[in-house]
């Protein structure tokens, strides 16, 4: 949500109004989040947000976008303190008329508060944000000089709240992607053995995103692209609805819930097109306590149509129309490999993209083993993928019981993290 703030300024007030007291009616329900804000005014504010835009309303005079009353009912429905409700008629009138006028042939672009938009207007807000920006990273590529000119043994002394003011200053610059790396580079300096291998590499995508960003005039649009994400810049999701769409079979694969954030869960859902073999990546999010829109059953597969974040390597997608009904998928674990050919297709997609995290992968015909005092998964060939340290994989190890079987995880370079296993023709979570 953060993100989403014109300024420092403007989230700092918005968190300000981020209190069930200042929203004696807010609601949540079919995509859309809304509420009456009290101002300095007779009447109440109107407040409301279709959270798949996203896109926002709200009748204060306010010329931010978002204003800090949209902040501050976001900010509130991350915490899970919006309950679900009826949708009012100022909500109901307001969507309605916002989905009449995309549809309608020739229809003018509009902004995210529903109003036409003004080219010029838009291009000196997106000038501004691209100066907050670039005072961030110039400030992210100072620090980090002084992180590794101090030395990693003094990185890991700093307690964790010094790593959290430098992402909080990221934040105010409007680079929340920046901001979440930070932080997880202040996890690692505390991840245990091996720590100092770990900080270097993140540091060192830190520093090339850095450097990056200052050349992005420079780049080609797909490495801008993926720059964006990591800064933390997203691309709306009507213009990707916008640009097309891939046509296939998609398999579900497996699915990862991340509960680290306070206020608002993540869900990962892997896809794989059985007729393309193409990888993608659905992301949701909810708030604490709230539930996820669109289920997409492990083990199952629909036909339908994805349309793909831009990217060197595109992963990330987003449903485009109504997918057809869903039923398994098969025996077997579709686009699966063996130890050598994954190793290939993640150095492929590296190559393209240094800021991956993660990747989809998808193993035949593996055995759990046993080596150097850790697990893997072992293949036909006996060539070997490293499991997680420190984790038994108690589960995977029974329903395997010694007998090859197809697993699905997701690779970060170093270990599998296995999510799904297809064992006795059937997908299981792990």
């Amino acid at each position: 949500m953060a993100g989403l703030a014109p300024d420092g300024a403007g989230l700092a007030a918005g968190r300000g109004l981020a209190r069930p007291g200042a929203w004696p009616d807010a609601g949540a329900a079919a995509g859309a989040v809304w509420g009456h804000c009290r101002g300095s005014g007779k009447r109440p504010y109107e407040v409301a947000v279709d959270v798949g835009g996203p896109a926002f309303k709200c009748s204060c005079p306010s010329r931010k976008i978002p204003c800090k009353h949209v902040l501050g009912l976001l900010l509130l429905w991350a915490d899970g303190e919006v309950p679900v409700a009826e949708v009012p008629p100022f909500v109901s009138d307001w969507l309605q008329a916002r989905g009449e006028r995309s549809a309608r042939p020739g229809a003018p672009k509009r902004s995210a508060d529903g109003a036409v938009a003004d080219p010029a207007a838009r291009e000196k807000r997106v000038a501004q944000r691209a100066e907050r920006i670039d005072a961030g990273v110039a400030e992210l590529d100072r620090w980090l000089r002084d992180l590794i000119r101090g030395g990693l043994a003094e990185a890991q002394a700093r307690p964790l709240r010094a790593w959290d003011e430098t992402a909080a200053r990221l934040v105010d610059a409007q680079a929340p992607g920046l901001a979440g790396r930070v932080r997880r580079l202040g996890s690692l300096a505390h991840s245990g053995t091996g720590w100092p291998d770990r900080v270097l590499a993140e540091a060192g995508r830190l520093h090339l995103a850095t450097t990056a960003w200052h050349r992005r005039d420079a780049l080609d649009e797909p490495a801008v692209a993926d720059l964006r994400v990591v800064v933390g810049w997203p691309e709306e999701t009507e213009a990707v609805r916008a640009a097309g769409a891939v046509e296939d079979r998609w398999a579900v694969l497996g699915q990862w819930t991340s509960t680290e954030d306070e206020r608002l869960r993540t869900r990962r859902t892997w896809l794989h097109g059985m007729g393309s073999g193409r990888p993608a990546l659905l992301l949701a999010f909810a708030p604490r306590g709230g539930t996820f829109e669109g289920e997409h059953p492990i083990g199952s597969a629909w036909d339908g149509r994805l349309a793909f974040y831009p990217g060197a390597m595109p992963l990330r997608a987003v449903v485009a129309g109504e997918p057809s009904a869903a039923a398994p998928f098969g025996p077997r674990l579709p686009g699966a490999q063996d130890v050598e050919a994954a190793r290939d297709t993640w150095a492929a997609a590296l190559g393209a993209n240094p800021w991956l995290d993660r990747w989809p992968v998808a193993l035949a015909g593996a055995v759990p083993v046993r080596r150097g005092g850790r697990w893997h998964l072992a293949d036909d060939a006996g060539a070997l993928m490293a499991l997680p340290a420190g984790e038994d994989p108690w589960r995977l190890i029974a329903l395997s019981g010694g007998a090859p079987v197809d697993v699905f995880g997701e690779y970060d370079g170093e270990n599998l993290w296995p999510l799904t296993v297809v064992a006795e023709e059937r997908a299981v979570i792990l």
